[in-house]
């Protein structure tokens, strides 16, 4: 896995700008906003038009992280955040030579 999308990984979601790309419901896909609060199953995000609730298995986001814009397989993000962030840095550190 490339370093960028570690560090993806490795970050709190809220505040980061998403939108659904792939979906198995079609009613989901472009659903675009930013992401208010998350859960170990679903994103809640902040619409044009309210607030939606988007499970994260078996979608594809693109998310907007700094200067660039990247297209995140939410199976990767599917756990708790607390528990995603460690396993990120985690695979940050192995991915700069650090022992653990």
């Amino acid at each position: 896995m490339r370093r960028k999308y570690i560090d993806v990984i490795a970050r709190d979601w809220i505040g980061l700008d998403v939108e659904v790309i792939e979906s198995p419901n079609p009613a989901e896909v472009g659903i675009k906003g930013e992401v208010i609060d998350e859960t170990q199953n679903t994103l809640r995000i902040m619409t044009e038009k309210g607030l939606k609730t988007v499970a994260k298995k078996k979608r594809t986001f693109r998310i907007w992280y700094g200067d660039r814009i990247m297209k995140i397989n939410g199976d990767l993000i599917s756990f708790r955040p607390e528990e995603r962030i460690k396993r990120g840095l985690i695979l940050l550190k192995r991915a700069k030579g650090v022992k653990i």
